[in-house]
């Protein structure tokens, strides 16, 4: 007679843990490609040295919210599957929670992008000759979170045994942590 081994609690949490690092994993690369993509994209639209901002407006305008959206949502998805409590064992996620305060410090310049209408038509927020002064700052915070986000994820990938949250479900001390506690005492 052949009997199946039940499941444990722990076996559940441990394989439900597993299915969040994967998804968390490829949430961080997804968030890189996409946030690499996304400068790209706006350094491609606004030309050398920032000469065409109206050209970036015209074309950027239709992806603003989206990308922003998207954005949030890969941020958000990363710091729930990856789990807040991991700040102190992974020195990457206060990196992408800065490129989370940076990006949401751009917000009212991404609103202003989608509601672009050239300055000489009525109606337009946009004065005059300060496109350039507008966007060149919300142009540097971009790249700036997108290496940020770029290098955390390249970290990661070369160094994924920094993630010790499975030890830690098993009840296993890691040796950093171990030496730590010993010096401690």
């Amino acid at each position: 007679m052949d009997m199946k081994a039940s499941w444990t609690t722990r076996d559940v949490a441990l394989s439900v843990h597993r299915s969040f690092r994967v998804i968390g994993l490829f949430t961080h690369g997804f968030l890189a490609g996409y946030a690499v993509w996304n400068i790209i994209v706006i350094y491609i639209l606004a030309g050398n040295q920032l000469s065409t901002v109206s050209n970036l407006l015209e074309q950027y305008k239709a992806l603003a919210y989206p990308a922003q959206s998207l954005f949030y949502l890969l941020l958000g998805m990363l710091f729930h599957f990856r789990g807040l409590y991991l700040i102190l064992l992974i020195p990457f996620l206060p990196v992408y929670f800065a490129a989370l305060i940076l990006s949401l410090s751009q917000q009212m310049t991404c609103d202003r992008i989608n509601l672009y209408t050239p300055p000489s038509e009525n109606g337009s927020i946009w004065t005059a000759g300060t496109e350039q002064e507008i966007v060149q700052p919300w142009v540097v915070v971009n790249l700036v979170v997108s290496i940020l986000v770029g290098t955390s994820w390249i970290f990661l990938s070369y160094r994924p045994e920094l993630d010790h949250s499975e030890e830690i479900l098993l009840g296993h001390i890691p040796d950093r942590e171990r030496k730590l506690q010993i010096s401690v005492c």
